[in-house]
């Protein structure tokens, strides 16, 4: 089990990696900019996964969060408060209690087995009883899927794409390529 533990953290932590790098580089606008009618945006996406870690790995393992930045987002009565930042809230903030939230998280994860029992009350009654196993394994779900948010929305602001900061698992095509291609596709979606 502790294979399998190690295993789920290095992909976790390269998850979390990825969402960090792909706020570098980008203005505070853009970086806080919704692109798509959700108005998902990469500040809001960070935030939120910094909830999401104080949930699973320290609420749900019977902890208390004692971050003010969590306790505030999780009294607030708007659904949608941690999926994006007030101007007067410095990126800087954000990033950094994600960083916080994840330092806390690997403390907890540290400590303990992967079969301690865990329970998360907002899931369904019969799937809330769970260990500390599954939470790794949904936090590897979660964090990749926002990650892929972020990288079309990063995608859509700049251009930019990549997988992660050393290994982009991007061809090297030139920009006359990338049109050719991406005129390819498109004739291919219209001939269906």
């Amino acid at each position: 089990m502790e294979e399998l533990k190690k295993h789920l953290m290095t992909y976790l932590d390269n998850a979390r990696e990825a969402v960090l790098w792909k706020a570098e580089g980008l203005s505070d606008s853009n970086v806080s900019r919704p692109m798509v009618g959700s108005g998902t945006n990469i500040l809001g996406v960070i935030q939120h996964l910094a909830t999401v870690e104080y949930g699973y790995f320290v609420e749900c393992l019977g902890h208390t969060v004692t971050d003010e930045r969590h306790l505030t987002l999780m009294a607030d009565e708007e659904a949608s408060a941690d999926m994006w930042v007030p101007a007067e809230i410095p990126r800087t903030e954000i990033i950094d209690f994600y960083r916080r939230a994840i330092e806390t998280a690997n403390k907890n994860i540290a400590a303990l087995d992967t079969d301690v029992p865990a329970t998360v009350p907002w899931w369904k009654p019969e799937t809330r009883k769970t260990t500390l196993g599954r939470l790794l394994l949904h936090m590897n779900v979660e964090t990749s899927r926002h990650s892929g948010h972020i990288d079309i929305i990063r995608e859509l602001i700049d251009g930019s794409t990549g997988l992660y900061r050393d290994n982009t698992n991007i061809p090297a095509y030139e920009p006359a390529a990338w049109a050719a291609l991406q005129e390819k596709i498109r004739n291919a979606s219209h001939s269906r």
